[in-house]
């Protein structure tokens, strides 16, 4: 089973996009190698919903961000290594051979590259490995990695590399000539006879420059570790939570239980209600792929998936109008909810693309049915004030949370700071005034 997340989701909350700079995943996107990059991409289209795994890979990117272990391969050395390891040659010695044959004459006939890239390729496979083994022993003898499941990875690792059939290369001086029968023999067992382990030893490889490139940009940003619980408690429990996007960003604990299982929010335009609400989301789906986030601490059960209404546009192509595009997403985000899935679900402005009577009704109907299933968690936003009260009568595991505004003369200001309640602030008004609109229409009348 995967963790559900769709399309608009992950739009709403910038999480994929590798050509996207502002991307939560471009925030991440700076291994040293493609294999690393792929593996990055893996882990960001498939979050767990195993604690166990949850905790262990977060256990394994926590290792590596106190060690502050480094990835001493360069992006070139790799290339050629990658290359020369890529192109398998024949499983019969006598074919192998003879193609080196061909290599050579060609490079004393024509003055072909070929054979000498080929020779390159060989040494510097060699050099790779003797380099690897460094590193892993080193790695080996850590008293943090010993007892941290990465160990079992280093284990496997060390296993290949101590095997016999490894023996010749660090016997091998490879700053030495080498003559073209040994160069010919070692090709074929680099090539043939080690390229299955070898292999696996670059997954290793890549893993590790995965490991270290997430585990950095976590120490670098100060973000910090979730720990993932069962899913019978339906717990979140955050501190500090912010989006990391934003400089200075502040920060804000959100909580949500069983017995309270929706935060419904309000706050003026422009207080931080969109913000606040992509900060937990990100976090969220971060922790659940055990990386690192933007959070002081964090307590969670797992979760099955995470849908969001955030930015809703209209679909010119099947004729919806902005309304009812939401209609649909609702009824979309309701059927699974009530399928028994435990998910966390988040609407921005819930019903804003219909007349106010319309969406003051729809909101409370629609947060107070969704209120009733434990299983899930819900964040809901709202300008309308008048539908929070209405609800705060009638649902007590609904919490009334909201971002304040105060005035500094006729300018609002925002402290994006969570506080209890339900706020009554409408400056939009006042806003418009401050920007001179009115005028400028009147103006241009006259």
């Amino acid at each position: 089973m995967k963790f559900e997340i769709d399309k608009q989701t992950l739009e709403d909350l910038n999480l994929l996009g590798k050509f996207k700079s502002n991307s939560i995943f471009s925030l991440f996107n700076h291994t040293v190698t493609r294999g690393g990059e792929i593996l990055l991409e893996r882990m960001f289209h498939n979050p767990f919903i195993d604690e166990t795994l949850i905790n262990e890979r977060s256990s394994i990117l926590n290792l590596f961000q106190e060690s502050r272990f480094e990835f001493t391969f360069s992006k070139e050395e790799l290339g050629i290594v990658e290359f020369y390891i890529g192109n398998p040659d024949h499983k019969n010695f006598l074919i192998s051979f003879s193609h080196n044959v061909k290599r050579k004459a060609l490079k004393l006939l024509t003055n072909s590259k070929e054979f000498d890239i080929h020779q390159q390729g060989l040494l510097h496979t060699v050099k790779f490995i003797k380099r690897l083994e460094k590193q892993i022993s080193a790695m080996s003898t850590n008293d943090k990695v010993m007892v941290n499941p990465y160990n079992n990875q280093i284990k496997n690792a060390l296993t290949s590399l101590h095997s016999k059939r490894f023996d010749w290369i660090y016997l091998l001086n490879e700053d030495e000539d080498i003559s073209f029968l040994k160069m010919a023999l070692y090709d074929y067992k680099l090539r043939y006879l080690l390229s299955e382990p070898i292999n696996r030893l670059m997954e290793i490889l890549y893993e590790m420059d995965l490991y270290i490139t997430v585990s950095t940009i976590g120490r670098e940003r100060g973000f910090n570790y979730a720990v993932a619980t069962g899913s019978h408690n339906h717990v979140i429990d955050i501190k500090g939570v912010y989006h990391p996007a934003i400089t200075n960003a502040i920060s804000n604990d959100i909580h949500l239980a069983d017995d309270l299982n929706v935060i419904f929010l309000t706050g003026a335009n422009m207080a931080g209600k969109s913000t606040l609400m992509k900060s937990f989301g990100v976090s969220l789906y971060l922790a659940h792929m055990g990386f690192p986030a933007p959070i002081e601490s964090m307590i969670f059960s797992v979760r099955q998936g995470l849908y969001t209404s955030i930015n809703v546009p209209d679909d010119i192509h099947m004729g919806y109008s902005h309304f009812y595009a939401e209609v649909v997403r609702v009824k979309k985000i309701a059927v699974e909810a009530a399928s028994g899935k435990s998910l966390v679900i988040m609407f921005d402005e819930l019903f804003k693309g219909t007349n106010v009577k319309d969406a003051y009704d729809a909101t409370v109907a629609i947060t107070g049915a969704f209120s009733d299933i434990k299983e899930c968690a819900f964040i809901v936003s709202t300008h309308i004030m008048e539908a929070g009260l209405t609800l705060k009568e009638e649902h007590s595991n609904i919490q009334f949370k909201y971002l304040p505004t105060e005035m500094d003369g006729n300018i609002p200001t925002y402290s994006y700071k969570l506080d209890d309640g339900i706020s009554d602030d409408r400056h939009g008004m006042r806003i418009i005034t401050n920007e001179n609109i009115i005028e400028i229409i009147k103006r241009k009348s006259k």
